[in-house]
């Protein structure tokens, strides 16, 4: 069963105590942070309820790419859950362009991820590494 944490326009931020798990759902365009004034928090409260070693499923089918004060908020996201214990991410891309957004993202953050073209198979991949 899924804790929700956030479920708003922007994104939706739910953990799976049982599984480790955080899902993150990203939708749209966010204009700018003001967008998404809480969601540095939402991280933090469904960090509180993850143990070290934990994985995350990003949607991203429905994002648009963001601009630059938006890529640093994901950028302050991604170290929050680095020094949580993140292990791996699977990432749900369907857009090439935002794939490479995210892609560079990850790589300046160091962020551990792979992606993937249905929630299917990011699932399978994230289970089989427990």
């Amino acid at each position: 069963m899924k804790k929700i944490i956030a479920d708003n326009q922007a994104y939706s931020l739910s953990v799976s105590t049982s599984k480790n798990r955080a899902y993150l759902k990203l939708i749209g365009f966010w204009r700018n942070t003001d967008a998404v004034p809480e969601y540095l928090n939402d991280w933090k409260k469904a960090l509180e309820d993850l143990k070290p070693g934990f994985s995350i499923l990003t949607d991203a089918s429905e994002m648009k790419t963001h601009p630059q004060d938006v890529k640093l908020l994901h950028a302050e996201a991604q170290k929050l859950t680095l020094a949580a214990g993140l292990t791996k991410v699977a990432e749900i891309i369907q857009n090439d362009i935002t794939e490479f957004q995210l892609d560079s993202l990850a790589q300046s953050t160091n962020f551990p991820k792979r992606s993937f073209k249905t929630a299917e198979e990011a699932e399978t991949w994230l289970d089989s590494l427990d």
